[in-house]
Parts: C-alpha cells; sequence; structure tokens
C-alpha cells in the first residue's frame, strides 16, 4: 500500500515538472540606463573614403504621463520615417537630402587608408546615428550608407548599447575604368602596329569603359595622348561617341559635349593632346544609361619626314585616362602604346673596282609596270660622293615606304660609263610578331631599317670587229676627201670653158 502511494506521488511530481517545464519563461525586462554612453565601429579596407557620423536623432524618455521613451528627430523630415521602427525608411529619407541641416551634429569624420581600416566612434549620446560616405575615389558606382539606432530594445527584452563592427567596404561598389588604344586600319591585321609609307593615314580608336553612376556622376572624364614626330595629327578627324558591350555604336557625341585640346605641337616634335567630356554633358543621363559601356574617341596621323625607319617604329602612346567625381578626387588609368613601322630604300653605286660613282640617277617605283613605262615615280636619287643613293619624294622628302616590293631605274650615268639597262628589284622584308620584344613587335626587318642593292656601272666601250679594224674608217674618209677634191675640180674647169 505504501509503495502504491509513493508511486503515485512520484508521477504527480514528474507531471507537474513536465507542465512547468512546456511554460515559456518570462524575466523581467532590462531598465534603460539613460546615464550609458553608445558606440559605434567601423571598418573599410579600402583607401580613399571619407565617412562623417552624424547624430540625427535622441532617445528621451517623458517623466509623466504618458510615459514613453522613443526617439526624437533632430532633422526635420525624418519624423515619419522614425515612427516607422524602420532604419530602411530613415536611411531612404537623410539620403534624400541634398544636403544635411546644421542640427544634424558631426560627430567627426573618418578617411580610410592603407594604414587606417578601422575606426571606433565612443562615449556617444544615446540616439540614431546617420553614416554617410562625403567622400569616395571617383571610380565608386554606388555607396550605401548607414543608419544605427542605440542603444535599441533586443528581443530577449534588454537594451543594447553597441553593434558589432559596420564593414563599410561592402557597402560599395567600385568599378575602375580600363582604357586600350588600338589601330583600326593596320596594313598588318594588328591593332598594335602597323607598316606604311609616306603619307599614309593611320587611323587611332581609344575605347575606354566608362565611370561613376547617375547617382554618382562624374565630374571630369579625359584622354590623354602622346603622338610620335613622325606621324601628323589629323586635327579634323576626331570623333567620340558612346558604345555598347559588343563594341556597337549607339551614339555620337556632339562636338560640343566635348574638347579636343592640343598641348604641345611643332614640327618636328611630339604632338600631345587630350579629349575631354564635358562637365555639363557628364551631368546628363545619357553617359550612365545601363547599355552604354564604352566610350570610343577616334582619330587619324599621317606619316611624316621626321618618321624613324627600322624596328624603334614611331610609337603613339595614349597615356593615361583621367576622371573625377562632383567633389574633385581625380583617379588615373594607365594606357597603353600602339606602334607605327616604316623602311626606306637604298642604292649603292660603284665602278667595276668597288670605288664609288657619284651623280647616277634613279628611279623608284611602285611597280614593275610603271618602271618598265618610266611613269608614276614614287622618288628620285642621285649618287652621292660615296655611291650611295637616298631616295627622294617631289617635295625633297626622304622616301618612307611600307614593307614589300620595290622598282628601281637607272636613268643617268656618269661621263664615260653606261648605265644598267634593266629594271631592278628591290625588296623590303619585314616580320612581325605578337608580342613586344624589347621595345618593338618586328622579328625581321632590313639592317637600320633600309632595304638596298649593289650596282656596278662599267665603261663604255668602243666595239672592235678584227682584221683591218678602224683603216676602213680612214680609207673611207681619205676616199671621201679626194673624191670632193675631183668634183670641185671638174666643175670649176667646165665654168671656166663656158666663160670663153
Amino acid at each position: 500500500m505504501k509503495n502504491k502511494f509513493t508511486k503515485a506521488i512520484t508521477s504527480i511530481i514528474v507531471v507537474m515538472m513536465l507542465v512547468l517545464t512546456a511554460i515559456p519563461f518570462v524575466s523581467a525586462a532590462s531598465l534603460l540606463d539613460e546615464s550609458k554612453k553608445v558606440s559605434i565601429s567601423l571598418n573599410c579596407n579600402k583607401p580613399g573614403y571619407t565617412f562623417e557620423v552624424f547624430k540625427v536623432a535622441s532617445l528621451d524618455s517623458t517623466s509623466t504621463t504618458p510615459y514613453e521613451t522613443k526617439y526624437t528627430a533632430l532633422v526635420s523630415g525624418i519624423e515619419t520615417a522614425i515612427n516607422s521602427g524602420k532604419t530602411a525608411d530613415i536611411l531612404k529619407a537623410l539620403d534624400g537630402m541634398s544636403t544635411l541641416p546644421t542640427s544634424a551634429v558631426s560627430q567627426g569624420s573618418w578617411t580610410t587608408s592603407t594604414s587606417s581600416t578601422s575606426k571606433t566612434y565612443a562615449n556617444l549620446e544615446q540616439g540614431i546615428y546617420y553614416i554617410k560616405a562625403t567622400n569616395y575615389p571617383a571610380g565608386v558606382k554606388a555607396v550605401t550608407n548607414s543608419v544605427v539606432a542605440l542603444p535599441y530594445f533586443s528581443s530577449n527584452n534588454s537594451w543594447v548599447y553597441s553593434v558589432p563592427a559596420i564593414n563599410l567596404a561592402n557597402k560599395v561598389i567600385e568599378d575602375t575604368p580600363v582604357t586600350h588604344k588600338t589601330i583600326t586600319n593596320s596594313t598588318k591585321n594588328n591593332e598594335n602596329y602597323t607598316d606604311v609609307s609616306l603619307g599614309d593615314t593611320v587611323n587611332f580608336e581609344i575605347k575606354s569603359t566608362v565611370g561613376g553612376s547617375s547617382a554618382m556622376k562624374l565630374g571630369s572624364y579625359t584622354v590623354y595622348d602622346d603622338m610620335s614626330k613622325g606621324l601628323t595629327l589629323d586635327k579634323n578627324s576626331f570623333n567620340v561617341a558612346l558604345l555598347n558591350a559588343s563594341g556597337t555604336k549607339i551614339t555620337d557625341l556632339d562636338k560640343s559635349e566635348y574638347t579636343v585640346n592640343v598641348t604641345s605641337e611643332g614640327d618636328g616634335e611630339n604632338t600631345k593632346f587630350n579629349v575631354a567630356l564635358t562637365n555639363a554633358y557628364l551631368q546628363t543621363e545619357e553617359f550612365y544609361a545601363s547599355d552604354v559601356v564604352y566610350t570610343s574617341v577616334t582619330y587619324s596621323a599621317v606619316l611624316n619626314k621626321h618618321a624613324v625607319v627600322g624596328t624603334a617604329g614611331n610609337p603613339n602612346t595614349e597615356e593615361k585616362l583621367e576622371y573625377s567625381n562632383k567633389n574633385g578626387v581625380k583617379s588615373e588609368v594607365e594606357g597603353n602604346t600602339v606602334y607605327v613601322y616604316t623602311y626606306a630604300a637604298m642604292t649603292n653605286k660603284t665602278d667595276p673596282d668597288g670605288k664609288p660613282l657619284s651623280g647616277e640617277e634613279f628611279k623608284l617605283y611602285a611597280t614593275e609596270a610603271n618602271a618598265n613605262a618610266h611613269t608614276s615615280e614614287l622618288a628620285t636619287g642621285v649618287s652621292d660622293s660615296e655611291g650611295k643613293v637616298l631616295y627622294y619624294n617631289s617635295n625633297d622628302e626622304e622616301m618612307k615606304l611600307a614593307s614589300g616590293d620595290y622598282y628601281i631605274v637607272e636613268t643617268k650615268a656618269p661621263v664615260g660609263y653606261s648605265p644598267y639597262g634593266k629594271v631592278i628589284k628591290i625588296s623590303i622584308d619585314a616580320t612581325y610578331g605578337d608580342t613586344l620584344v624589347n621595345g618593338t613587335y618586328v622579328t625581321n626587318s632590313p639592317e637600320n631599317g633600309y632595304a638596298s642593292v649593289d650596282v656596278p656601272n662599267y665603261p663604255i666601250t668602243t666595239p672592235k670587229t678584227g682584221g683591218i679594224g678602224t683603216s676602213i674608217f680612214y680609207i673611207a674618209g681619205s676616199a671621201l676627201l679626194i673624191g670632193s677634191g675631183i668634183f670641185f675640180f671638174i666643175a670649176r674647169k667646165k665654168k671656166s670653158r663656158n666663160t670663153k
């Protein structure tokens, strides 16, 4: 009987314990400590950002009915957002203000760098704080600001006076532009180099990705170029366009929407220039449209008499793309270099003993047919005291030539020498690689850039056939003289008879 009673009591206790464990435990809410300070910790491992912390609301409690604890706005226009209880609404209201009123109390700013990647704002009064990016690198497309309410009442019925460190680097979108120059009419089917003659036109394009965004518009966007002395810039050839991701043109910019600034030029000097989009254009929406990926700057130049022959080539360098945001923060991206190659022809004129012959004239032609017909010569050359013939066009400029085959004809020989009587072929052979090696794409070319041929001359000789040799000329001359004398004598005698 006793055992049954004990078992019954035990069962009741177990059931009661199960019931008690099923009832949620409710603790008393912690009381707000209005004297306690709050703190905000920030992290950002991306240099070049400036963040400023503003107090935009205070936490206040009433001491009479109605008893309430609430955030009181210090900035007009965010009251409704505060009453919603959503920090996202408060952030939206604050971000929508072009400038914050002075009632927003700054707690100080912090600029990130490689050596400064974290910052803690301690001993702050209780309230709502707005963490705003007030400056940033020029390539930034978007920055998400932050709002923190401290203290806040947590789900476990306690007041929390600090929050985990905010990683601001996760709240920015960076998109550093890239830029690249190409030759668009290369004779060698390579965008990095071409091979042309004096007077030929070379077309260039600088294609750069756009920067900034509709929300964070740029203040400037400029490409800089340095063109070698062997290239003459065509100032009327510029065009600027917007392209999509595949490089297809979306629209051409009006000439009023960009400027071309030539900063250095002169005969025999490098030409330096830049092409800048105007600030007014950068404030429009067109530049930041979702389908716009690239800007395209195209222009042309002509190979001139100062062009360097051979492997060094004539470089055209995009120095940089420079851009800035609305705060004037500048960034730049280094460009690249493309090369224009050219060559020349030379003839060596000697006598049979290898001694130089001067004063001999040659003409240079582009085709064998022209050489045979002696029409449309490219250039003319006369051998100097060393027997060397360099070729000059009608403007007295040394003729620069693209690689390939050319033809020369000797048109005048020195007294006592016979000219070479046939068309002479001269080949300028040049080959290229796909990579820049030791500053050049050329893998094989004529020495020093000059393709040359040797053309020796021989003295004029009078042909002799043997036997009486030249005696026949003397006999014939004598006979002619005697015959003339006889004819003269007979004619005179006949005249004398007639007068008698």
